[in-house]
């Protein structure tokens, strides 16, 4: 998969970023020729009112989407950054794989009206929220990232004792 990146919050994340990406795109789209035949830009924008946003740009020959834009808010830390940069790159494989199309109004062959459906239960919701933790955690083991980022653990070390964090 082609990356580009605008507006990284920082020179030295920006390679973490443009690697999760190549990262997730393999374990999401094994076709490799269609992998490689894709361009997916991350704009960050500190005016987005959520975590992230996917979307198709533009489709190739044979009207298949290829060119994706990622935009994810920059204010929300690294851990979270690489969440929802997973979060939408499954968004991205179901654009790709036609389990959905750029309007959102069907899912694998079903027609669907997203304004009648409740955000949390839209299946590509599901799908997306179910695969970013596993995602994030096998690209963070791939990268040593608690090495590297304070909002990192690594998932190997013993559990540390918390006490319930009632904020009353």
């Amino acid at each position: 998969m082609q990356v580009r990146i605008l507006n990284c919050p920082d020179k030295d994340f920006r390679p973490f970023v443009e690697r999760a990406a190549i990262f997730y795109a393999k374990e999401l789209i094994p076709n490799t020729r269609i992998r490689n035949n894709c361009l997916t830009e991350i704009h960050f924008d500190t005016k987005l009112d959520d975590y992230g946003f996917a979307s198709v740009e533009d489709y190739n020959s044979r009207k298949q989407p290829r060119h994706f834009i990622i935009e994810i808010n920059p204010l929300i830390g690294s851990r979270r950054i690489l969440e929802t940069l997973a979060h939408e790159m499954v968004h991205v494989k179901q654009y790709i794989s036609g389990e959905t199309n750029d309007t959102l109004t069907k899912w694998r062959n079903k027609k669907l009206d997203p304004d009648k459906i409740d955000y949390w239960v839209q299946p590509w919701e599901i799908d997306a929220y179910g695969r970013e933790t596993g995602l994030l955690t096998k690209f963070a083991i791939s990268e040593l990232l608690w090495e590297v980022f304070d909002d990192f653990v690594n998932p190997a070390d013993p559990i540390i004792e918390k006490p319930i964090a009632w904020k009353r």
